[in-house]
């Protein structure tokens, strides 16, 4: 398994819009609303995941540099791709992103109560719940442990 990001370009554009999930797991905006909300809000980064030359996946993040934060707004592999590792593949690149942003001292996510598999992905890689809820989302932060001497 080789998991990269590549950014999403006209040659792989229509193969990202076409990643689906199960009806049971619709908790994201579609990934070509997210590629859209990129472009008038440039501050989100929208990537392909990648496993060698197959994209499986796709998550858009941004720096939210005043919460010391990355965050993840959008997650998802693609349905005939999931159960395989991908999602904790792409989760460690991003850890790595955010461990070498010296402005940068977290994780931060949302998901819906009824993502189970979601919350069970993000709670064995270390997000913690932290019991706050919005706009019916609850909000889920990886510390990274790169607090400043005090």
């Amino acid at each position: 398994m080789s998991i990269t990001f590549k950014e999403i370009t006209i040659d792989n554009f229509r193969e990202c819009i076409g990643l689906t999930v199960r009806d049971d797991q619709k908790f994201v905006a579609p990934n070509v609303v997210s590629i859209a909300q990129s472009k008038i809000e440039p501050k989100y980064i929208p990537l392909a995941i990648y496993n060698d030359e197959t994209m499986v996946g796709f998550l858009m993040y941004a720096f939210e540099y005043a919460d010391k934060e990355l965050y993840l707004c959008r997650f998802m592999i693609d349905q005939n791709f999931q159960h395989k590792g991908y999602g904790k593949g792409a989760l460690d690149i991003l850890k790595e992103i955010a461990m070498q942003d010296p402005g940068v001292e977290k994780i931060e996510l949302s998901t819906k109560p009824t993502n189970v598999y979601g919350i069970r992905v993000y709670e064995k890689f270390g997000f913690k719940d932290t019991g706050i809820l919005d706009d019916g989302e609850e909000i889920f932060v990886l510390d990274l442990g790169k607090h400043p001497p005090e």
